[in-house]
């Protein structure tokens, strides 16, 4: 696979990284563009199009040949250590040899200190820190990111942009400029899953705006301490801290913090912070901009807000309604599973007195949610379940209408 010499181009009140790239399925180009604002962030260097398509790269089997200039410390980062990690999370991988033309310090340390913003649990814990609390000058935060590198789905653009738009205001309130990065980094990943990818992806940014941004901090989604590992050993959060120095130049520090923090603790420190009241957004969901109050992300951070009293400072943001619905057969699952992000809420209950309802407690002691739960699986796997779910999903539909042809 070649990489061709970066390309910065203006165009539409934006500024461009291009990067040709030949392999064998044929000739395409890989893209960035910030707005004009933010242009004097963006670094020419090969560096971000180097780990954006070394994975590509590894499954396809191609070496990689680089015409642009890279990092010496990246070269040598991710042409060892970094691949066999990778062949860890994604068996499929194969390692490459990466053949630069320019290998070389990246030089000029720029004091810009930037982190993704997505109004999560994770990212408004990281502002706690580094931006309401009081770190030393290196490590207060000067900008935050939001990427379209995959989280948006398939095709990202549109819930890119509106949930970008949706979380501005409230960056203007939390006073930090906003870049907005977008990107067709997902053609390149297709058959590479997020959950695999994600840290990297983000990574790429981080690189691609080094000429102002010399430290990027990257929330992390496990605890180093504390109940038994939230993820699976082979997921990616676990590598964060292995990886990341791995994806650093000498003109960009990538770091994983908040690994201290459970996710109750992060959680009731985001609660007192008030710019997160109307937009935090924890959804498990990528096909909308919001909380859907049901999903498993939604229904733990609103369970535990429950717990510590901090419930109503989130009206704005949750469908209390949608939650309490159906809430005793969710609670229930939260209660009989014995992932650490069950135990900290239990333990959270335990310390503030909280005694869940009877009816959630018999569910979870006796397992009639997993009961439930599979007796739905098996009516979607045959016709007539498939119908009866099609009807049960219209009921529940606020459109639904008893008796009429109409209804959903």
């Amino acid at each position: 696979m070649k990489i061709g010499r970066p390309r910065l181009v203006e165009r539409d009140r934006k500024l461009e990284y291009r990067v040709d790239v030949e392999s064998l399925e044929g000739a395409s180009e890989l893209w960035f563009g910030v707005a004009e604002e933010h242009g004097d962030l963006v670094s020419d260097r090969a560096d971000a199009a180097v780990l954006a398509l070394l994975l590509p790269a590894m499954q396809a089997g191609e070496d990689l040949y680089v015409e642009g200039p890279v990092s010496e410390k990246l070269h040598y980062g991710l042409s060892g250590l970094f691949q066999a990690v990778m062949q860890h999370l994604v068996p499929a991988l194969r390692p490459v040899r990466i053949h630069a033309a320019e290998i070389g310090p990246a030089t000029g340390w720029a004091q810009g200190v930037a982190t993704g913003f997505s109004a999560g649990i994770d990212s408004f814990s990281v502002l706690a820190d580094h931006h309401y609390g009081t770190p030393s000058a290196g490590y207060r935060l000067t900008h935050l990111l939001y990427n379209n590198v995959g989280s948006h789905g398939d095709t990202g653009n549109p819930l890119f942009r509106l949930r970008y738009e949706r979380l501005r205001p409230a960056v203007e309130r939390i006073g930090l400029p906003f870049v907005a990065v977008d990107s067709n980094l997902m053609a390149f990943y297709k058959s590479l899953a997020f959950k695999d990818t994600y840290t990297l992806r983000n990574v790429v940014v981080a690189l691609l705006l080094q000429a102002g941004i010399g430290r990027s901090f990257h929330a992390a989604g496990t605890v180093v301490s504390g109940p038994p590992p939230t993820l699976p050993l082979h997921d990616i959060a676990h590598l964060d801290a292995v990886v990341l120095p791995m994806v650093s130049t000498e003109a960009l520090d990538a770091q994983w913090v908040g690994g201290n923090y459970t996710r109750v603790e992060k959680t009731l420190q985001v609660a007192e912070i008030e710019d997160s009241y109307d937009v935090l957004d924890v959804c498990v969901r990528n096909d909308r901009a919001g909380n859907c109050s049901t999903c498993k992300k939604c229904v733990r951070v609103v369970l535990t807000l429950e717990i510590a009293g901090f419930l109503d400072r989130y009206a704005a943001v949750f469908d209390f309604d949608a939650y309490r619905k159906d809430r005793h057969w969710r609670v229930a699952r939260i209660l009989r599973k014995k992932l650490a992000f069950s135990m900290e809420i239990k333990l959270l209950a335990r310390e503030r007195g909280y005694q869940f309802p009877l009816r959630e407690r018999l569910i979870a002691l006796t397992r009639l949610d997993a009961v439930r739960d599979w007796v739905v699986g098996l009516a979607a796997r045959t016709r007539g379940g498939h119908r009866w779910l099609q009807r049960r999903k219209a009921r529940r539909s606020p459109l639904y209408r008893p008796g009429s042809r109409t209804s959903p």
